[in-house]
Formats: structure tokens, C-alpha cells, sequence
């Protein structure tokens, strides 16, 4: 099983943060004899240099690649990254690695599968897990953590619209309802048809496709983290309200074996909402309108 591990750290070489990692490995084995290591020098793009650890559990590279843009789209402290593959039967001493170098750094911390689905994240220092992945073997952060379930919320509206109308509005309506948060705006030069908007402790990429525009939010929502799931879906109504195209709502949660489900939709001005999924009170509360 393959991840990419992304964290802060205060070390200001390579050969320190070789050092850290090779010590924790050693620790976690107990054999150093099991440990294998190379190095190789920096890349010619500017990658740093790499270091490759192996032992029975697992193995990993430590790698520079794609990390600032990590830190930029998930709006977390992060600047260094390493990406692992996970031994049979190596889970439990892959999360106790990691939960060694949680207590070793400050800062947050991002755990991703496919670049995309978040396993684990710390922000200002709270862990929250995907209950999705590892089970009880998380007991070996022997760190608090809360356990949740990783959810990716779609929303599609149909219609012809410009990107600059849709950052605008998109900006707008967070900083009317939630003004006590700051809102950033992320962009990239290369796909100026998507953007993403940062606000608190929610991440949204939004990407104008010319005839739809796509919402998704990647989250891991706690089981008391209704206030966080509430603050999202009050943005897709009144997103919904300014964009008046045919909708879906869809949630998709899981990895092996994904669980999705239409929320609600919206067809020639009509709301349908599905009463038997998991939110459908959340929805009901919100009061999605026709329109």
C-alpha cells in the first residue's frame, strides 16, 4: 500500500533529517542490522536530495516533490514529504513511525493515499484519523486522536458561467456568512479554469468546465464535527442560490469500497432531497429551496 506523508519540520539540511529518520527507524526495528539505507545527491530539478530507508514493515523516499503545493492547496504548515510503502502486516509499526515523528515536529501533518484522500491530519494540534484505514492499529500514535470518516462532497450545476464570476461570488458568500474567517484563493497558472478556496479549516476546489461548474470538498468530519459539515452545506445552498442551473449533491465516503449517494438534486427548478441519506436532517435544516 502506497502514501505520501507530508510534514513540518525545523531541520535546516538534508543530513539532519537523514539523521532523524534513519535514528527512528533504527528505534521502531530495534535491529539496525534489518535497516537498509542509500542516498543519492540532489536531482537536476531542484528536488533536494533522496534518502531511501527499508526495513520489514515498510519503506520509504524522502522526497521535496509536490510539497509546496500541498501546503498551498490544503492550507497546512507543511515542508517536507515521504512516501511510504506499507509491508503486509507492516500497519502497526508504519503508525507507530508516524506517531514518533509527530511527537519529534511541530507543525501539521498530512497523510494522503492517491494524492488526494486524507488518512490522517494535524492542525494546531489535533490529529484527526479516517476510520476507513488502520483500524485499532492507530492505538500506536500513543497520542491523543480523534477518529473520524473521510468524506468527498460534490456539488455539479449545470449552466454557461466565467470563471472570475464564480471566484467572485464563491469569495462573496464566505465573506458574508463567515466572516471570521479569512478567505484565500488559490490558483494556478497552468489550469486557470480551477481555483480552490480556503477558509478556516475547509478546502474547496471549484473548476469551471464550461458548461458545469464542480465543487468537491475532501474532508475527514469527526463524529461531532456537524458545525464544520453544517458550515459546507450552507455554502452549496447559497451557492445554488446564485447559480441557478439543473444540480446534484453527491457525498461519496470510503476507499476500498466507496459509498455513494445523491443528497439532492435540483431539475428544472425543483429541489429533491434524499430523505434516507445520513444528512438528510442537516439538509432539511439548511432548507435548500426551489429556484
Amino acid at each position: 500500500m502506497e502514501m505520501t506523508y507530508y510534514f513540518f519540520n525545523n531541520f535546516h539540511g538534508s543530513e539532519e533529517v537523514e539523521d532523524f529518520l534513519l535514528h527512528h527507524v533504527g528505534n521502531l526495528i530495534g535491529d539496525k542490522s534489518a535497516l537498509r539505507f542509500a542516498k543519492q545527491e540532489e536531482s537536476e530539478e531542484g528536488e533536494g536530495d533522496t534518502l531511501y530507508v527499508k526495513c520489514d514493515f515498510f519503506s520509504f523516499t524522502t522526497t521535496l516533490f509536490d510539497v509546496k503545493n500541498i501546503s498551498r492547496d490544503y492550507d497546512v504548515n507543511v515542508n517536507y514529504g515521504l512516501e511510504f510503502n506499507i509491508y503486509e502486516n507492516g500497519n502497526r509499526k508504519f503508525i507507530e513511525f508516524l506517531g514518533n515523528l509527530l511527537k519529534s515536529n511541530d507543525g501539521g501533518a498530512l497523510l494522503l493515499k492517491d494524492s488526494e484522500y486524507k488518512i490522517l491530519e494535524r492542525r494546531k494540534n489535533n490529529i484527526l484519523v479516517d476510520s476507513h484505514f488502520f483500524n485499532t492499529d492507530y492505538e500506536a500514535l500513543n497520542l491523543p486522536y480523534i477518529q473520524g470518516t473521510y468524506k468527498k462532497i460534490c456539488l455539479r450545476i449545470e449552466g454557461n458561467f466565467t470563471t472570475n464570476e464564480i471566484k467572485l461570488e464563491g469569495v462573496k458568500i464566505v465573506e458574508d456568512h463567515e466572516n471570521q474567517y479569512k478567505v484565500k484563493v488559490v490558483e494556478d497558472p497552468d489550469y486557470s479554469s480551477e481555483f480552490t478556496i480556503n477558509w478556516g479549516d475547509l478546502q474547496l476546489h471549484i473548476s469551471n468546465v464550461g458548461t458545469a461548474i464542480n465543487l468537491i470538498c475532501n474532508q475527514i468530519f469527526g463524529p461531532n464535527d456537524i458545525s464544520r459539515l453544517k458550515r459546507l452545506l450552507c455554502f452549496f445552498e447559497q451557492f445554488t442560490i446564485k447559480f441557478t442551473g439543473d444540480y446534484q449533491l453527491m457525498m461519496i465516503q470510503g476507499y476500498w469500497e466507496q459509498r455513494k449517494s445523491v443528497l439532492l438534486a435540483r431539475k428544472n427548478g425543483r429541489v429533491t432531497v434524499n430523505n434516507q441519506a445520513e444528512e438528510a436532517c442537516l439538509l432539511s435544516e439548511i432548507n435548500f429551496k426551489d429556484g
